[in-house]
């Protein structure tokens, strides 16, 4: 016998996708039985027969592993965390960890004398048996003597958590790594959390960065960067990264991008531990509260050199006359980048090369890093607010569109006297709620800033970011009457939907009315700004229960078959006003939502025929 019949077994190219244990049994044996040595045999029942299952199980689980290590090498079809974040890292993808809490507060004073005061970066609102922290330095003019001033216009932040402080010695190596290791999300704890909501977490978004000169003794702070290659010499710079393994490591330089840390140099990191949902508070829920300022053996060496002599910082004994209060709840918890997540966001965020030149690259960036703060987001070049903003407010009648309320204030805290270049970023915040339960809430000054600073770092330099805010499309059920002296609320308040659902149905009215009620809260929970509202798929939605047979919407003895809307701009309801029955759409800078959707049930009848 050749050595060629040894070793010459044809397989189809494809044959390795059938293998299993099985198919590999049967190959073993069609192969013995071609073998000089075992002929006319099926070896089943034999002693030999359990040699070939060992072997045909062991083939098996190697072509497995190798089929799993395959796609799990490639970016398309991985599915575990650690071997996608590895894959990503080689693109400069960095996923993002889970994200703590944040909430906007106002600030006031009393019994203060005039002057400029400093309270502390670290002070902190105990609230609720959770704590709330600030992380930079908040500076505040007081212009009156004594009586109680407002000092702060809702633009600092607060984040929720526990501060914890981490510290290390650097070896000097050039672009050293510092791996923070998160306790709270090794197996054990997470198996003793019995909800996953109430898992403890270091938040991604809130760490501070300090090192120790090891010469002087001197303390300096540290700013974190997208790439270390784009920092010049000698500059505190350094990057982070949420690992495979769920940990952060902070990367530091080599003395030609960025500084490198010398031999023995002290660093000390500090992070937010997030109390989850725990953390989440409402709003005017901060009111009269006070701050405590932040004291450890760490933060009280840095803080010498981080305040000068003529730094007038807030003490103890003044902590008692500011006065804390929240106009807006917090924000959701965000939660780590899944898999998922990252093969839908890796190839977006690489495309814009960590810059903002395209509008898409803002709406992309905004998206990944802001959806704890926002809901939905559109950004419109100048030439689109020109031709389409402001001749909207012309239209309805406004002859100096930019001296509308909003839009003036856009222009006046984010806008500069050149304009030509403007990328107006329109958003609509994550947590809406409503203004008299109508109207829907805008981002607020401080998460607009937020959004601001953040695209500054990355933002091509001629353009000039504006926070705006969108115009809301209130919709309810309407149909004109027969009276020319309709109005808008008129309408509003004297049409509804009329459901016909044959007599035989056996659910009752309510169940249908929570139903379509239903519909209309999942259908305009998913409307973006400048979407399609699609009457006929809500109406196909309707139809689709069991035992409906006809929709009406009434006003008085006037009805019109299907869905009818009337639709207006709560600011300007009398000049933006429209009835419509069929597909309605929003421009790019409107958001749509349905008038005091909570009282939806109200609106409808059922009539049984």
């Amino acid at each position: 016998m050749s050595l060629k019949n040894l070793t010459d077994y044809k397989l189809p190219k494809n044959a390795y996708l059938s293998f299993d244990a099985e198919s590999l049994k049967s190959l073993i044996i069609e192969r013995l039985n071609e073998n000089d040595t075992f002929t006319d045999q099926n070896f089943e029942g034999s002693n030999f027969s359990a040699f070939i299952d060992v072997v045909a199980y062991m083939y098996h689980v190697l072509l497995f592993y190798l089929n799993t290590t395959s796609n799990e090498s490639t970016f398309t079809t991985a599915t575990l965390y650690e071997n996608m974040n590895k894959l990503v890292s080689n693109i400069g993808y960095k996923p993002l960890g889970d994200q703590t809490s944040i909430i906007s507060f106002s600030l006031s004073a009393a019994n203060l004398s005039q002057d400029l005061y400093t309270l502390p970066r670290f002070s902190y609102v105990p609230v609720a048996g959770v704590n709330y922290y600030v992380l930079d330095d908040i500076i505040f003019q007081k212009t009156i003597d004594i009586t109680t001033e407002a000092v702060s216009i809702d633009t600092d932040i607060l984040f929720q958590g526990t501060l914890n402080e981490a510290t290390f010695t650097a070896s000097g190596e050039p672009y050293e790594v510092l791996t923070l290791i998160d306790q709270y999300t090794s197996q054990q704890v997470v198996e003793s959390v019995s909800n996953i909501d109430d898992r403890k977490f270091i938040s991604d978004n809130a760490f501070r960065v300090y090192t120790q000169h090891a010469d002087t003794g001197a303390w300096e702070e540290w700013i974190e960067t997208t790439s270390l290659f784009l920092v010049d010499t000698g500059c505190n710079y350094y990057e982070k990264r949420f690992n495979s393994s769920g940990n952060y490591e902070f990367k530091f330089g080599n003395g030609n991008n960025g500084k490198q840390l010398a031999p023995g140099q002290n660093i000390v990191i500090f992070y937010m531990v997030s109390d989850n949902q725990l953390g989440i508070v409402s709003r005017n829920i901060l009111r009269n509260k006070k701050f405590n300022l932040y004291n450890s053996p760490s933060f009280n060496a840095i803080r010498n050199y981080i305040y000068d002599s003529n730094t007038r910082l807030v003490g103890p004994e003044q902590l008692s006359d500011l006065l804390v209060d929240n106009n807006y709840g917090s924000t959701p918890i965000k939660k780590a980048e899944t898999v998922d997540n990252i093969r839908l966001n890796a190839p977006k965020i690489f495309s814009t090369q960590n810059r903002l030149v395209t509008i898409n690259d803002y709406t992309t960036q905004i998206n990944r890093h802001f959806d704890n703060i926002t809901k939905k987001v559109k950004v419109i070049s100048n030439d689109d607010y020109t031709s389409k903003v402001l001749s909207y407010y012309e239209r309805i009648g406004l002859q100096t569109p930019n001296d509308n309320g909003r839009v003036l204030t856009s222009q006046v805290d984010f806008s500069t006297s050149t304009n030509f270049n403007n990328v107006y970023v329109y958003t609509v915040p994550a947590n809406q709620p409503t203004i008299n339960n109508q109207l829907p809430n805008f981002l607020n000054p401080s998460q607009k800033q937020l959004i601001a600073d953040f695209c500054h770092d990355k933002k091509d330099i001629t353009h000039n970011v504006v926070m705006s805010d969108p115009i809301f499309k209130a919709f309810s059920f309407g149909v004109t009457s027969s009276l020319a002296t309709d109005s808008v609320d008129n309408i509003i308040n004297d049409s509804y939907l009329r459901i016909v659902i044959d007599s035989n149905t056996a659910s009752n009215d309510n169940t249908i009315k929570t139903s379509i009620t239903n519909i209309f809260k999942e259908y305009f929970t998913h409307v973006g700004l400048g979407d399609v509202v699609d009457t006929s798929s809500i109406a196909q939605n309707i139809f689709a229960i069991d035992g409906i047979t006809g929709i009406e919407t009434v006003n008085g003895n006037v009805s019109v078959s299907n869905l009818s809307f009337v639709v207006w701009n709560p600011s300007y309801r009398r000049e933006d006003n429209v009835v419509v029955n069929r597909n309605y759409k929003l421009n790019d800078f409107e958001f749509a939502y349905f008038y005091e959707i909570a009282n939806i049930a109200n609106k409808i009848t059922i009539q049984r025929l």
